[in-house]
């Protein structure tokens, strides 16, 4: 009983302490380097800042659904940080409609699969010396409305 209300614990104090992270390290990269770098440079100061923090992740993580008995590639995922969340990172204006569409659908595949994702944004490194992050609403499959 008590080690289950640990574990609980343990799981949302690590899922908060990776949060605060990416979106320190994201201010910081920004500060650091201001805009006009690739989303590949990003992507990897933020990888920097992650490891350096004690939290692991994963790079682009090839990500599948099942057609029938057929696995399909739905697309990368650009960073899936400690088996419980997924950022997919961009450099524009702007976070655009199409890329919370993506998001969804790579959450959608990775709860299909088995995956807990508690927590998943879209992070845009702007063109105005900023950080855009914009988080999606997680529903657990296993609890939606009939």
């Amino acid at each position: 009983m008590w080690s289950n209300k640990l574990q609980g614990a343990l799981v949302v104090s690590r899922k908060t302490k990776a949060i605060d992270a990416v979106l320190k390290g994201c201010q910081q990269i920004m500060q650091q380097h201001g805009s006009g770098q690739t989303e590949a440079f990003y992507h990897r100061m933020l990888e920097i800042h992650l490891y350096d923090h004690g939290i692991p992740a994963l790079k682009e993580v090839d990500c599948f659904t099942m057609a029938g008995a057929v696995p399909v590639l739905v697309g990368r995922i650009d960073l899936e940080i400690d088996h419980s969340m997924i950022l997919e990172l961009k450099v524009g204006s702007k976070i655009q409609p199409k890329h919370m569409l993506q998001l969804r659908k790579y959450v959608q595949a990775r709860q299909e699969t088995g995956m807990d994702v508690r927590a998943a944004a879209v992070i845009c490194f702007t063109d105005h010396e900023t950080v855009e992050i914009q988080q999606l609403s997680i529903t657990s499959p296993y609890f939606a409305r009939r």
